[in-house]
């Protein structure tokens, strides 16, 4: 008898790629659908406590099963294949060469635990092929939980490998950044190229060091006697010096971080990233790095620039102050965006008010930097884009359908977004708004029991929009700044 691969997925590989039962319907493979997989998404269809993102994917796998169901191409009494009784080339296979299957008869008892449901149901399949070495029994979930019960039990368990990303550890996620030492000739081609900010280095001369580079990737190159700051610009060959976060100082012949609204990047990966934030022509930012690295701060800061300007009642030395730079636009104004998902397992419970008094919890850490900001500048930012209509809080469950042109959008914790809440939220911007997307893959920041840091959406985004072209940017922040506390927190 030929080897046969019997795999029973449940609801999360199911919700996580709907596509994934036709990979899983490959020949020689029987696929087992289970009553409760069949229950679980159903309620999930119409789960109010879901993400938008979740339903549809629900919704996806239930019409695939019911398109499988009206071919005829489900069968009853698994049992006879995975006995030998009947020959599995004798059944009806999917277009793509599987058998699919209803879960044999006497489904397991609901005892109120669906987990515990679809592992007794996958211990009864494993049962009826005991002793035939030929056919191999394993379960398909994106929970956790699910696959370390399943190895206790010595179930055999895989999690869902179609449409993952092939990473090894989350330093192979893109960086956007690239540190290289470089000797005195880069630096004075550099230096000799053009007048301060036009200058460039040829991507020629860090070729050794950079065979492949992308578009906007950026290069903190440090020579003998200074360190150059640029951005790939693969249509020209070259990288260009930064023109938006940093001046040159005449006096001490050498590039100085600008003060926006009162901030002043502290490492040149703040400066590339508030490069990319303060650049019209960027559409997409996407700001990774641990807590306390400044990326809220960053994201507000430019914001709040780009729609208002500098106060006057904030005296910035001239030669600090940003280049003239095009009236970007966002009418709409400032559109703030988080994941609903709880730092722990207790649950909030349902928050009083307004759609608004109810988002508010969700997205104080931007309320505090604005605050912030608008202390260092005697201006209440917050205040003036109220009073124009032009601040909005914005629910990941509203997404759906939703237009956004004209505005600038900002989105924290993305880590704890899944692969729906991305394609959900990435298809939604207009080419006329700019979206700044900040988030941590420390394992610790990321709260949704669902993903991990190959699978989140900020992971997913980073990897999906690597050297997209010039109008998106990234860069991964390393250093801790909130003081020596925070900063030992890091080995807790």
């Amino acid at each position: 008898m030929a080897a046969i691969d019997v795999y029973i997925p449940d609801t999360s590989a199911l919700v996580e790629n709907p596509d994934s039962l036709d990979r899983l319907l490959q020949p020689g493979n029987v696929v087992v659908l289970l009553h409760q997989v069949l229950e679980e998404l159903d309620r999930l269809q119409s789960s109010k406590s879901k993400s938008d993102g979740v339903r549809a994917a629900a919704r996806v796998a239930t019409r695939k099963i019911l398109a499988y169901r009206n071919a005829g191409l489900i069968h009853h009494h698994p049992e006879r294949m995975l006995r030998g009784d009947v020959p599995l080339d004798a059944v009806g296979a999917t277009p793509t060469g599987g058998v699919l299957a209803w879960e044999p008869p006497t489904p397991t008892p609901a005892d109120g635990n669906g987990d515990n449901a679809i592992i007794h149901a996958a211990r009864r399949i494993q049962e009826l092929v005991n002793g035939n070495g030929s056919i191999r029994v394993v379960l398909i979930s994106e929970d956790s939980n699910m696959l370390l019960r399943c190895d206790a039990l010595g179930l055999a368990a895989e999690p869902l490998r179609f449409g993952k990303l092939e990473l090894a550890s989350p330093a192979d996620v893109f960086d956007g950044a690239v540190e290289l030492a470089v000797d005195a000739p880069v630096e004075d081609a550099f230096l000799a190229s053009a007048p301060p900010r036009e200058r460039f280095v040829p991507l020629e001369l860090l070729a050794e060091h950079l065979p492949h580079p992308l578009w906007n990737q950026g290069l903190i190159l440090t020579g003998p006697q200074r360190q150059i700051l640029a951005r790939v610009d693969l249509d020209a060959g070259v990288a260009r010096e930064l023109r938006f976060a940093q001046y040159w100082d005449n006096r001490r012949q050498q590039w100085l971080p600008r003060t926006i609204l009162g901030f002043t990047p502290a490492d040149p990966r703040q400066v590339l990233a508030l490069e990319f934030i303060l650049d019209p022509d960027v559409q997409l930012v996407v700001l990774e790095g641990p807590a306390g690295s400044g990326k809220t701060r960053l994201a507000v800061v430019g914001a709040l620039y780009l729609l208002f300007g500098q106060p006057s009642a904030l005296k910035v030395h001239q030669r600090s102050q940003p280049l003239a730079m095009p009236t970007p636009g966002y009418e709409n104004g400032l559109i703030l965006l988080r994941p609903e998902q709880a730092s722990s397992r207790f649950e909030m419970g349902y928050l009083p008010g307004s759609h608004e008094e109810k988002l508010s919890p969700w997205l104080e850490p931007f309320f505090q930097a604005i605050r912030s900001v608008s202390l260092a500048n005697g201006h209440d930012f917050q205040r003036d884009l109220e009073a124009a209509g032009r601040f909005t809080l914005l629910s990941t469950s509203l997404l759906r359908g939703l237009d956004i042109e004209n505005s600038l959008v900002l989105v924290d914790e993305l880590q704890n977004g899944d692969r729906h809440l991305a394609k959900t939220l990435m298809s939604r911007f207009c080419a006329s708004s700019k979206v700044v997307l900040c988030g941590c893959l420390d394992p610790v920041q990321i709260d949704n029991p669902y993903v991990d840091w190959k699978s989140n959406a900020l992971t997913r985004i980073k990897q999906a929009y690597r050297g997209f072209g010039p109008f998106v940017g990234q860069v991964r922040l390393v250093h801790n700044y909130r003081g020596p506390i925070s900063t030992k927190a890091d080995e807790l």
